[in-house]
């Protein structure tokens, strides 16, 4: 008698550790020391929830974003569009960056400007710019960078900065978007 009742309640031990053991290895949230949330995964990883995304944000509502938006193959040239969007707490009065085609072998075939510079781009605001670079079709750019925009006037930098010292501070504070068209970076 004692013998089945152990047979049993092993078989019921069995049973609940087979049913309850995909909850037990399953992901689940906690809350860390410093407050942050924390996913520990069933394969014995951990990462933060949501920290990727709340730093993008945080990273985009202290920027210019540059957005890479088209890409137009023409006859004998290619055309792209940008939007920047101001997320500073001030305006930008005047940003005029350059942009730089790379070929595959790492060469640059041409830096050229948008027709017109980024202008009175209040915060939340958004402006569109096309600058194309001629001789070269779209397929063979496998690259384009964002450089230049050195002279500014937004914040506290503006034509009376002393050049040697702002040098490269007006793109600090442009944040470019990765694209799917073309590798795009500053």
């Amino acid at each position: 008698m004692k013998q089945l009742v152990w047979i049993v309640a092993g078989g019921l031990i069995l049973i609940l550790g087979m049913g309850l053991s995909p909850a037990a290895l399953a992901d689940f949230e906690l809350t860390g020391p410093d407050g942050r949330r924390i996913l520990l995964q069933q394969n014995g990883t951990w990462r933060y929830v949501e920290a990727k995304e709340k730093e993008q944000a945080a990273d985009n509502a202290k920027t210019l974003l540059l957005v890479l938006e088209r890409k137009v193959e023409r006859e004998k040239s290619c055309r792209f569009a940008v939007r920047l969007t101001n997320n500073l707490p001030y305006e930008v009065q005047n940003i005029v960056p350059s942009y730089s085609a790379y070929r595959a072998d790492g060469r640059i075939y041409d830096t050229v400007s948008a027709g017109s510079a980024f202008v009175a781009l209040k915060p939340g605001d958004t402006q569109a710019r096309e600058f194309e670079f001629y001789g070269i079709p779209c397929r063979d750019i496998v690259r384009v960078q964002v450089v230049g925009g050195d002279r500014c006037n937004m914040g506290d930098l503006n034509r009376w900065s002393d050049q040697s010292e702002a040098k490269g501070q007006c793109l600090a504070r442009v944040r470019v978007e990765e694209s799917k068209l073309v590798r795009f970076d500053k």
